[in-house]
């Protein structure tokens, strides 16, 4: 036998407090194993059991695994109580301490079990999504914001409850994150730490994969939203709220989703007829009726917005490094910020150029929708996205290019159209493409090269439109943030 004080008598938290001395974990690993066998010892004491060593067999173990899913625990978490117990099992059954682990031998299967948590959307779904958070935030339900800082940056749900107004940096032109483990899940430590003797408290808090600096670059549409809509904020203010006003918890980011897809028909929301037909429509009457949710093909979850973001940058080109540093995937450890940001500059100017076309994009086709009536080909448009991406890269001004090349294409495809159904069949189909980088100093000085051959208007024997870029086409309708 192995040299411990540990025995089949001891106490579960007695074997834990030496197990996790041998162990090199992070604060947060710590935690977590130690809570989950707190709530072991609570359920044995529950059970009318002494909570030591000697009183786990496998014939407990499957009536624990049982009651858990009773209670409503998911395989996801009762898979993670149960690898806290069979590492701690497995350490004590080397060193002789006991026979057998009866954890191992459990096996937890999930036949709900689905591959993705939420779909990734198209981008003409995207699109739409962006669309629809501005209708809904005219009609004053307060979804933009939210709804956009996730499109774009596809962070975690918990990383967006976590962002202040502080996050928002005009100097860097993104989000800045800074993680203060002083303030990460104080009440649960103090619970947990409750099972320690003084010198045996672990006082590092190190980040991880959901916990940690990071920087994320935003697109210059959605700073200058952010700017005028923390104007009149305190620092220390929580950047997102909820439909009701009140900060992101919970499940705040779901109900906004919810919402955008509920505007979008991507969710039917119907009521329980009631016995007494009249006044069914009464909102009161509504209150007092049960409301049920069918999701369609189309819905998704904030956490589809990762698998959406992640999906379109890759078809752009943008590098697989630079999608993980997005995701917060990163193989590098995080030193200070500054350093972090100076050192991932490249993977920041490629997220930075593939959010810019997104917005440029989305942007121009609500303008010609709101404007002019005119629908762009947005899956048409994306095949070309690559080039662009690659262009934008070597010129940032290229971008302006890009936007006066979407409109004299739509205008372009407007006058085929109308001829078309005029009769007049002369105008051959085209396609979208992407504009050629021009001499790349005339663009650095001019934002863009405004004598370049025009390729709709030479190739349809068209007339110069006149695009003045600095007299754009009217924004879509000014926003108002209702903050509370």
């Amino acid at each position: 036998m192995g040299k411990t004080n540990i025995s089949a008598k001891s106490t579960l938290i007695e074997a834990f407090n030496e197990y996790e001395k041998s162990q090199f974990w992070s604060k947060n690993t710590r935690r977590t194993y130690r809570k989950n066998v707190i709530y072991m010892s609570e359920y044995m004491l529950n059970q009318g059991l002494n909570p030591v060593l000697e009183n786990i067999d496998y014939e407990f173990v499957k009536i624990w695994e049982n009651d858990q899913r009773k209670q409503g625990y998911s395989p996801k978490t009762i898979k993670q109580h149960q690898a806290t117990m069979q590492s701690m099992f497995t350490h004590y059954n080397r060193l002789g301490v006991i026979n057998g682990n009866p954890f191992a031998a459990l096996k937890i299967t999930d036949s709900n079990k689905q591959k993705h948590h939420s779909r990734a959307l198209n981008i003409t779904e995207l699109y739409q999504v962006y669309k629809a958070a501005f209708e809904l935030q005219e009609s004053g339900v307060n979804v933009l914001v939210p709804t956009l800082i996730d499109m774009f940056t596809a962070l975690r749900v918990t990383s967006l409850e976590k962002l202040t107004v502080r996050s928002v940096s005009t100097t860097m032109n993104g989000l800045v994150y800074e993680f203060d483990p002083k303030k990460d899940r104080v009440k649960e430590d103090k619970l947990l730490d409750q099972y320690l003797e003084e010198g045996d408290k672990h006082t590092d808090n190190s980040p991880n994969s959901k916990n940690k600096d990071f920087f994320i670059p935003l697109p210059p549409k959605l700073m200058k939203l952010l700017t005028q809509y923390t104007e009149h904020m305190e620092p220390n203010d929580a950047l997102l709220y909820g439909l009701r006003g009140k900060p992101l918890i919970n499940k705040q980011m779901n109900y906004i989703i919810d919402k955008v897809c509920e505007h979008l028909g991507w969710v039917k929301v119907e009521y329980e007829q009631p016995e007494n037909n009249e006044n069914h429509n009464n909102a009161k009457e509504k209150g007092r009726r049960n409301k049920i949710i069918r999701k369609t093909e189309k819905y998704f979850t904030p956490h589809g917005l990762r698998y959406t973001l992640s999906t379109l940058f890759h078809e752009m080109g943008v590098s697989d490094d630079a999608i993980r540093f997005l995701l917060g995937h990163s193989k590098y450890e995080l030193g200070a910020l500054q350093h972090y940001i100076l050192s991932d500059a490249k993977y920041i100017k490629e997220i930075r150029a593939a959010q810019v076309i997104i917005e440029t994009l989305f942007e121009t086709a609500m303008e010609l929708e709101s404007n002019y009536n005119i629908t762009l080909d947005l899956e048409e448009i994306f095949d070309e996205i690559p080039k662009v991406y690659s262009n934008q890269l070597k010129n940032k001004n290229y971008i302006n290019l890009f936007k006066e090349h979407l409109v004299k294409y739509a205008f372009a495809a407007l006058h085929q159209k109308i001829l078309k159904e005029s009769g007049n069949n002369h105008s051959d189909y085209f396609t979208f493409k992407a504009p050629e980088l021009y001499n790349q100093i005339a663009m650095a000085q001019q934002g863009y090269f405004p004598h370049a051959p025009m390729p709709y208007q030479q190739t349809h024997g068209m007339h110069s439109m006149s695009y003045d870029l600095t007299h754009p086409v009217p924004l879509y309708p000014p926003t108002h943030i209702h903050m509370k």
